[in-house]
């Protein structure tokens, strides 16, 4: 039997701004820190897996600032890019494009492989599992998609997978997570082909767990015979991050999957509060400006799973 240990960060937002809609100041910092430390607390985390967006506004400095806080982290790592990890954008002059942010980020990428639909990957994760990365950043807005030649790709990668545990990585979930995605802008939360990807999983048993980001909010669901996970922000309220635990090599594959927090009380307050002011909030249900936070946090059966699949 193989197992595999590794956590799930996603959302980190570094940025020298005082706020951006989840966090403010130096919090960012500091709960990228304490994760790292309590990270590095693990001595059989085989992996730390991030899903996107990792700075908010795409300038070198955030991404330089990134890169020194990271290397604090002294287990390997794999990445996958958000929306907000390269920027083509007239409104946001600084920001570096989207090919040079993400090379800067992840040197096992090239300018001329991390482009829009191009950092996407295939690794062996350990024995038996088999992780791989999509790239669904969408060049015109804040959406994603897993385009034609990256589905055909992925394709090609779950047929030659055989009999390994397959993890799929992407920043956009593939399924709504709530009701509300129906909904104009809010469908930007969701992988526009997500349907489709989910078809394609349908057909090699061997996809068991999908986890992604980019929604800000702690899901869980079982879909099929595969698990989806949806990851809280890191450094905006709910402040979370996973631990998962793949076995593979009895019957069916083996996941435990728990919800932890660097955030002490008084910096989740402020991500709190900095919540229930933002617009978002508001958008969501106008009567009750609490009820983002409560989706976002997700309920009991969204912050651990343990099961055969």
């Amino acid at each position: 039997m193989t197992t595999l240990h590794f956590a799930h960060l996603t959302d980190i937002h570094i940025t020298h701004k005082q706020t951006w809609w989840g966090s403010m100041g130096e919090l960012p910092e500091r709960l990228l820190v304490e994760t790292i430390d309590q990270l590095n607390a693990i001595p059989d985390l085989d992996f730390v897996l991030i899903t996107g967006d990792v700075i908010d506004g795409s300038t070198e400095a955030e991404i330089d600032h990134f890169n020194d806080l990271l290397a604090r982290l002294k287990t390997p790592w794999h990445f996958v890019p958000g929306n907000h990890d390269g920027f083509i954008d007239p409104a946001h002059p600084d920001a570096l494009p989207p090919a040079e942010a993400v090379a800067r980020i992840d040197r096992r990428f090239t300018p001329a492989t991390a482009g829009i639909q191009q950092a996407y990957f295939s690794r062996e994760a350990g024995a038996g599992v088999r992780l791989i990365g999509l790239d669904s950043r969408r060049s015109e807005d804040w959406s994603g998609e897993i385009g034609p030649a990256q589905f055909e790709w992925l394709e090609s990668e779950l047929d030659a997978s055989g009999d390994d545990c397959v993890i799929v990585a992407l920043h956009h979930p593939l399924h709504n997570l709530d009701a509300i995605n129906t909904r104009e802008w809010w469908s930007n939360f969701i992988c526009d082909n997500g349907a489709e990807v989910e078809a394609l999983l349908d057909h090699y048993p061997q996809a068991k767990l999908v986890i992604s980001g980019h929604h800000h909010a702690q899901q869980i669901r079982r879909r099929g015979g595969r698990l989806h996970v949806c990851t809280g922000a890191l450094t905006g309220y709910p402040c979370v991050y996973r631990l998962i635990r793949v076995s593979t090599g009895g019957e069916g594959c083996h996941m435990a999957i728990s919800t932890h927090s660097p955030a002490d009380e008084e910096a989740l307050k402020i991500n709190y509060d900095l919540m229930l002011e933002a617009s978002v909030s508001r958008d969501y249900n106008p009567e009750d400006g609490t009820a983002w936070a409560r989706f976002v946090a997700g309920e009991d059966g969204d912050q651990s799973f343990e099961g055969v699949l």
